[in-house]
């Protein structure tokens, strides 16, 4: 319990909690109780801390860490690579427990998974590190672990990983065998030149099948089936064998410890009070509190507050060294100064930038606005700091005369743009509005005053509003991807029809063993981007994987289909689609905006016109006044004048009045419906 007299300020408190939180490392527990301007005692915070007692006992070891202790040759950098649910997060608690740096216990699970979005939907989103220290035939060896995510819109996270290692963990489940994204990433490791151990998990299933796995691993990645290393991360079996193997199989990492001082930044979160805490690499050097650092990118220069390992929690050192993984406070207080892939340097002793990374191509992009205006600000300030921990979102202003102040987002896929607006609203408060995603076209240019004007031949369109029109273009390209599905093959007759209505071109067709298949396919990324993942899913009882790769682009008959209110375009809603698919989708957004429209005193035309052809329609009808109310029996020609007098009126409305469209018709037509 502690206690602040009522000079204490709403400042001083937040120091108070920063140096409780700096002691113990964790979320911690605590009353803190005060007195307020009236003399009377007021409960002031209370915050939830798990394993206070267990914290308190690693305190105490934190000051012993001494980092000297491991040599460049008694230390393995390596990462944890698999298909979605394959068990990576369940071997990496069990690799945690085994080397003590987390108590056994039932409660662990998906202890790197520190979102609230990777808990809820139980994947991995952002590579998570911990350093684990274990004996192996007397020689102490400080093993880094990098736990990465296994869905392919996260491959951006997995490719940072592996530059930071020498070698990975390729699990496989012994249940489904060799799935897409197991091929994806065996190829990511393998082009990065790392030593690969595969493990088959999940042995302890009823259905395990893990001879047969064997053969699929020996089949397709050409490693001998004895190499594979059989165990259950559930129940901890053989997990030992594996450390044991990344001791003897990984290579230590190829630096020289007298060279000076370079790090590779590898990832970075904020912090609201030390700035920017950065995940650094080591490749030469050493670095301690007081070193004056400067950042390759940017050239500016800072001093190092706090070093430190992750195991998982932040546990500060004196200094780190060549070949270690730890994290580095340096008061960076603008998000923009961490930018990930940048090299770090001492100040006197300048050094050649590392490679870096290949900046991650967005594959689909989206609006987003504010639901008040009056929010803007707020939320600028949330996406900077979430694009410092997510860099692979690409910003770029906007706006839209219907929704305001705004940006285009551009995201490595669609799971990838649901689960950052989830963390815009968990991690900041932010209610947004998401458009439709689209996907980036590119218009060959022949008209000289166009090239003159953008300064080059070929344009990208991320906004389908700025789509220019055919008689300025010699032709339109889309983005393809090469996509892998593996199958078993009693589904191969319902895969290839749904393949087919996607504008797909079959590359290959390959049995992996008996019963499973693997087809490649070249898609429009277009065609895929919404609801295929899904459809695969539901056609195959959910045994299909799917994976797909950047493939350029191709030739395409594209057109700018504009949504027409009584002969008006409204740009908001301008869309590109296939031409044989266009009359598909106009049907479908005419049908929205016909339910979100509001009726008005005169009949509304909604239409999908390409340039001048209307080809799909839905009429909103118009309220009736009952003008025959007043009239009783009488001439029939009195109520027809007046109904003829009540059509000419309509009419001269529908030609002079303004359909107003509230913002919530906007929001339905534009938001991204759910996938059926």
């Amino acid at each position: 319990m502690f206690s602040l007299s009522s000079h204490h300020t709403a400042k001083c408190l937040h120091v108070w909690k920063h140096k409780i939180c700096v002691r113990f490392r964790h979320s911690c527990m605590w009353n803190l109780c005060g007195t307020n301007l009236c003399g009377q005692r007021a409960f002031l915070e209370k915050i939830h801390c798990s394993n206070l007692l267990h914290q308190v006992h690693y305190s105490s070891q934190k000051e012993k860490l001494d980092m000297s202790e491991y040599s460049v040759d008694c230390i393995r950098n390596f990462s944890i690579i698999a298909h979605v649910d394959h068990g990576k997060s369940t071997l990496a608690d069990r690799l945690l427990e085994i080397t003590g740096r987390i108590p056994k216990a039932d409660s662990n699970r998906q202890v790197l998974d520190k979102l609230q979005v990777e808990r809820e939907r139980g994947i991995t989103v952002k590579a998570q590190t911990a350093s684990l220290f274990y004996t192996f035939k007397n020689k102490k060896y400080l093993l880094n672990l990098i736990d990465t995510p296994g869905h392919v819109d996260f491959n951006y996270e997995v490719s940072r990983s592996l530059s930071a290692c020498q070698g990975v963990l390729l699990v496989v489940d012994a249940n489904e065998g060799v799935q897409a994204q197991t091929v994806a990433n065996f190829f990511l490791a393998f082009e990065a030149q790392l030593s690969i151990i595969p493990v088959i998990n999940k042995i302890d299933l009823k259905n395990a099948e893990p001879e047969r796995v064997e053969k699929q691993i020996e089949k397709m990645f050409d490693i001998p089936g004895s190499d594979c290393i059989k165990i259950s991360a559930k129940f901890g079996t053989n997990v030992e064998r594996v450390l044991e193997e990344v001791i003897t199989k990984i290579p230590p990492p190829n630096i020289d410890q007298k060279s000076p001082f370079k790090a590779l930044l590898f990832d970075s979160t904020f912090d609201h009070y030390r700035g920017a805490v950065t995940n650094v690499a080591l490749f030469g050097g050493q670095v301690c509190k007081g070193h004056k650092i400067v950042s390759a990118h940017t050239g500016k220069s800072y001093e190092v507050n706090e070093v430190g390992i992750l195991t998982p929690e932040e546990v500060p050192v004196e200094k780190l060294y060549a070949g270690q993984v730890g994290y580095l406070v340096a008061g960076m207080k603008e998000v923009k100064e961490a930018q990930i892939g940048d090299t770090l340097y001492l100040q006197k002793y300048p050094v050649e930038p590392l490679p870096g990374f290949k900046n991650a191509k967005p594959m689909v992009f989206a609006g987003m606005y504010p639901v008040d205006q009056s929010e803007y600000n707020n939320l600028k300030s949330a996406l900077e700091k979430l694009t410092l921990n997510d860099s692979s979102v690409t910003v770029n202003r906007d706006s839209s005369a219907a929704l305001g102040a705004g940006w285009r987002l551009g995201f490595l896929g669609l799971l990838h743009m649901e689960v950052f607006n989830q963390r815009l609203e968990q991690e900041y408060n932010a209610s947004v509005i998401m458009t439709a995603p689209t996907v980036p076209y590119k218009a060959k240019l022949s008209s000289q005053k166009l090239i003159k004007e953008y300064g080059e031949d070929e344009i990208t369109i991320v906004n389908p509003s700025e789509f220019p029109d055919k008689s300025q273009v010699s032709e339109y390209l889309e983005p393809v991807v090469l996509g892998t599905i593996i199958s078993p093959d009693d589904y191969m007759g319902k895969i290839l029809a749904l393949c087919q209505t996607r504008r797909a071109v079959q590359k290959s067709m390959v049995y992996i063993d008996e019963h499973r298949i693997m087809l490649k396919y070249l898609f429009p990324l277009n065609e895929i981007v919404l609801d295929f993942y899904d459809s695969l899913k539901s056609m195959s009882s959910g045994y299909a994987s799917f994976d797909y790769e950047d493939a350029g682009y191709q030739t395409a008959d594209l057109v700018k289909m504009d949504i027409l209110l009584n002969g008006r375009s409204v740009e908001e809603l301008v869309t590109i689609a296939h031409r044989e698919k266009a009359y598909a989708v106009g049907k479908a957004i005419c049908e929205r905006l016909r339910d979100s429209i509001p009726r008005q005193l005169f009949e509304i035309a909604v239409q999908a016109a390409l340039g001048s052809k209307v080809i799909a329609r839905e009429t909103i009808k118009a309220y009736r006044k009952n003008v025959l109310a007043k009239c009783y029996g009488g001439d029939i020609t009195r109520k027809m004048k007046l109904l003829k007098r009540q059509a000419e009126g309509k009419k001269k409305m529908r030609q002079i009045g303004n359909i107003e469209v509230p913002k919530d018709a906007f929001i339905n037509v534009l938001k991204r419906t759910p996938d059926k």
